[in-house]
């Protein structure tokens, strides 16, 4: 079994280790490629993102790592783009700028166009809030927006990797929705459509199954399967934050792919290929 983690997030953003100890951790782990992805700078005052000062801070610790590990896995340089309309930097002119070597983009924040609700985090009182304060409560609105953002980033941004997609069901927990309404499927099917006519990669993403935040991955096992339907190609990501967190799942990961109907699983080695599951 090949191991790799693309998605990933250290002290220069939101996570708890350095980027050599999630690159040692990599290794120790049996990771044969792993993806430095600190949450992008964005052009507001925040607590989680890469801040503009620390830019080349970054960018010039991950090619130090690069040549120290070299001979034990090989490093990649990215970053975990926020795509929010109307207030993002042009991601496509930032990464190559950069000088990255492939894209995640993510919904974190949907811009309602009277603020922004946060749809992710650890507290599930921001999510309710920012729906009763963004869209009066009005739950299909709201997720609505979600997806058509997402739509757009797929559309416009054309990422590498789309990062977990359907995270808007994370604090909803059966509460405002439930994820079979003929409303809400359809809602996924047209982003799944999406990333099929764009030929982007959907990352299965293990993080809220580990950190108990989701009984499922993200996507969650029924949209997994129609990704093999339809030919998305996938790839495994474990979004840690922590050191130990670099391979969370991903055995498993690995196995539900196959069940799920799923032949291969994508990797970056300098480029992107297929290895069969």
């Amino acid at each position: 079994m090949l191991k790799f983690n693309y998605h990933s997030h250290s002290t220069y953003c939101d996570g708890k280790n350095s980027l050599e100890e999630m690159a040692q951790s990599g290794i120790e782990k049996g990771l044969s490629y792993f993806g430095f992805s600190a949450h992008s700078p964005v052009p507001f005052d925040n607590d989680f993102g890469l801040q503009y000062s620390e830019i080349q801070n970054y960018l010039s610790e991950t090619i130090r790592l690069k040549v120290k590990y070299e001979d034990k896995i090989k490093l990649f340089t990215s970053m975990e783009f926020d795509y929010i309309p109307k207030i993002s930097e042009d991601i496509l002119e930032r990464a190559k700028e950069y000088n990255l070597e492939y894209i995640i983009s993510s919904v974190h924040l949907v811009n309602s166009g009277n603020g922004l609700w946060f749809i992710d985090g650890s507290k599930q009182e921001s999510y309710d809030n920012g729906l009763r304060e963004y869209f009066g409560g009005d739950i299909r609105k709201a997720v609505k927006t979600f997806y058509n953002q997402t739509n757009e980033m797929i559309s416009n941004v054309k990422p590498d990797i789309i990062g977990h997609f359907d995270k808007v069901k994370m604090h909803n927990k059966d509460r405002y929705f439930k994820e079979n309404d003929p409303w809400y499927v359809d809602l996924v099917i047209q982003t799944i459509e999406m990333m099929k006519e764009n030929d982007v990669i959907c990352e299965i993403n293990t993080r809220g199954l580990y950190k108990g935040r989701s009984n499922d991955y993200f996507p969650q096992t029924t949209w997994i399967k129609e990704l093999a339907k339809r030919g998305v190609r996938v790839t495994i990501s474990t979004d840690s934050h922590k050191e130990d967190e670099v391979d969370k799942l991903f055995v498993e990961c690995w196995n539900d792919l196959k069940v799920c109907g799923h032949k291969e699983v994508w990797y970056f080695d300098g480029q992107w290929k297929s290895t069969a599951l």
